[in-house]
């Protein structure tokens, strides 16, 4: 009974990926070791009626083995997921938002050119790279959404930071300052995700007007929360929401405790809190005397 739960626990992540699946080998290979991966799972399933004690041990044992399996090419699938979203994300910022600055540059040039011919045609002219540029700004948000650059570049904080800067509501980002909190690239993207998706929750389900991402170490193990001010989430999008799922599929992958709890005084707080780990809090180094030789 454990591993059939499991396995509709699963289920609910394997609806996740599929909607994520597009026409890329790599999606289309993964899925089909996973389908194996069902069908090893309901004929191991099948022979665990037997009563002899020994059987069904070396049944269970080939049974988590194949959990095992699947929870490997379920990260696999999930990372190819992430590349493509960089893939996309990359040619829409160091390519599209190029070419339409180079638009918005043209047709400025051609405005006052037309306004020596046509006054108010030049006027009318001269509004479209304004528009052009306001193009920009959300084709480099799209980008962001798609692959936070700064993730990589600068690390958790700093990426939550900007997301929560360009969120239209009040959110606010918190976090020690005076530490540095380190976390592996992987980590640190399903962190971003959670914090994403519990912010985009709040302002679209919700209606959060005040939104605070805090991200802490608490007896030694790192925690994410996300809080709102919100009218909470239905028991229907608890239950069947695909965001919801999104988190908590997330969360288990980085092996995180996921809750999501409504705050006294109204609102959700959504946490992820993290196993014990070495080396992921480190103090800052004080900065070197400029005068020292």
């Amino acid at each position: 009974m454990i591993f059939r739960t499991k396995i509709s626990d699963d289920a609910h992540a394997r609806t996740f990926m599929k909607n994520e699946i597009v026409t890329n080998p790599a999606y289309r290979r993964v899925v089909a070791a996973l389908d194996d991966c069902e069908k090893r799972y309901d004929r191991l399933i099948k022979g665990t009626g037997a009563t002899d004690d020994l059987r069904l041990a070396s049944t269970v044992a080939i049974l988590k083995g194949e959990v095992e399996k699947r929870r490997r090419l379920e990260v696999e699938l999930l990372t190819a997921v992430e590349t493509e979203r960089q893939r996309i994300g990359q040619d829409l910022h160091d390519d599209l938002c190029q070419r339409l600055g180079a638009i918005a540059l043209l047709i400025g040039s051609l405005a006052k050119e037309v306004s020596v011919l046509d006054k108010k045609l030049g006027e009318k002219v001269g509004k479209i790279p304004a528009l052009v540029t306001e193009a920009i700004g959300s084709c480099r948000n799209l980008a962001r959404g798609l692959h936070p650059v700064t993730l990589a570049s600068a690390g958790l904080p700093a990426a939550l930071a900007e997301l929560a800067a360009r969120i239209p509501a009040d959110v606010k980002f918190h976090w020690p300052r005076s530490e540095r909190i380190d976390f592996e690239p992987t980590l640190a993207l399903h962190l971003y995700r959670i914090a994403e998706e519990a912010v985009t929750n709040a302002v679209k389900h919700a209606g959060a007007k005040s939104i605070t991402i805090g991200l802490a170490i608490l007896a030694g193990r790192p925690v994410l929360e996300i809080a709102d001010d919100g009218k909470g989430i239905g028991q229907k999008l608890k239950t069947e929401g695909m965001g919801l799922r999104n988190m908590e599929y997330r969360a288990n992958v980085i092996g995180g405790d996921l809750t999501i709890e409504a705050r006294k005084g109204g609102g959700t707080c959504v946490r992820c809190t993290l196993p014990l780990r070495k080396s992921v809090l480190r103090p800052l180094k004080p900065k070197a005397d400029s005068n020292a030789k």
